[in-house]
């Protein structure tokens, strides 16, 4: 909480700068360029250069009297390429919190975060076909102008914030955490603290709802990343898993369509008589071939082709009488019905 109610007193004095800027355009101006500074002063949109001298503090103090004899705001305006100037659109719907929202930009669209440099924003217009809003976002690194306010400072003077050009003749001001210098009276402060304070649990009522929305997300974002790698790995075992039954499909499809040798041989055993004998029997593509020996082997057509199992069953080639005595070889061929079953 006492983070938070810096931070909001932080962004009062931000505030309170940039109205200031805008109702008083007339501004000195401290020009930073590398290891020269120039004091300009600006008067009704005019500007005038009244020195250009060095870095030193010696130097700075001397252009510190100038300023104070005016008793105008300073402003810092650096170099171009020490301001790092975005363009972004956000969507209209976060037109009431830009401030928080560009805040979370920072970190993902420049190299620091928020903690990490001074910035501000300007409005450039809003889309309704894209129903979005246009940001002009200057980024200055505190390593970059730090050492310029306190030196500054040092020698006297106070800025206020710092004046970017985001082109198209528009600047944007960046307010600076400048020290009041002038004594408000006790009413007074007592007035602003309570405005402040106001404001500060206006902004709490409005701001725990997207807090715990933002803690739902966040856990929701957990919890999809900590499942991850499970949902890979399931994946990765599905593959293997469909093959395999697409392999156990079209064996259970063959054997239903093509007859069992087991069955085959079962439902052959069950028909022949006793006292016959096989010495091959081979089964292809649904077609049985039955050789032996049987004491009546001119039978055995009969009896196969009453057996349910078989269809056709022909003699292969003559019936002969075999060495051993009382029996006689045969070879008979038949087709065997799907699946086998006797």
């Amino acid at each position: 909480m006492r983070r938070f109610v810096m931070w909001w007193f932080d962004q009062l004095a931000g505030m309170l700068a940039v109205a200031s800027a805008r109702e008083h355009s007339d501004a000195a101006i401290l020009e930073i360029d590398h290891h020269t500074v120039s004091l300009l002063f600006r008067f009704r949109g005019a500007t005038t250069r009244a020195a250009h001298t060095s870095t030193d503090d010696a130097d700075i103090r001397q252009l510190a009297q100038l300023v104070t004899d005016r008793c105008l705001p300073l402003l810092l305006r650096l170099q171009p390429a020490q301001v790092l100037h975005k363009k972004l659109s956000l969507p209209i719907a976060a037109r009431h919190h830009l401030k928080q929202a560009l805040g979370f930009e920072i970190d993902r669209e420049t190299p620091f975060t928020a903690d990490e440099v001074h910035w501000n924003y300007s409005v450039r217009g809003r889309d309704a076909s894209r129903n979005c809003i246009d940001i002009d976002l200057a980024v200055v690194p505190r390593c970059v102008v730090d050492p310029i306010i306190d030196c500054a400072r040092r020698a006297g003077l106070d800025p206020s914030g710092i004046e970017v050009d985001v082109g198209s003749h528009a600047a944007v001001s960046i307010p600076l955490g400048t020290r009041m210098r002038v004594q408000w009276g006790h009413s007074q402060r007592s007035l602003a603290a309570l405005g402040a304070s106001a404001c500060v649990l206006a902004f709490i009522a409005v701001a725990i709802p997207f807090i715990y929305q933002q803690r739902a997300l966040a856990s929701a974002d957990a919890m999809i990343a900590s499942l991850k790698e499970p949902a890979r790995e399931a994946l990765a075992l599905r593959g293997p898993a469909d093959r395999l039954a697409t392999v156990t499909a079209a064996l259970k499809k063959a054997r239903e369509q093509h007859a069992s040798p087991l069955a085959a041989l079962a439902a052959a055993t069950k028909s022949l008589p006793d006292g016959t004998y096989l010495t091959a029997f081979r089964l292809r593509a649904g077609r049985l071939t039955m050789s032996g020996l049987s004491p009546s082997a001119a039978k055995l057509v009969g009896l196969l082709a009453r057996t349910p199992a078989f269809r056709e069953p022909a003699f292969d080639s003559p019936v002969v009488e075999s060495a051993t005595a009382g029996l006689e070889t045969f070879s008979i061929s038949l087709n065997v019905a799907p699946g086998g079953a006797p």
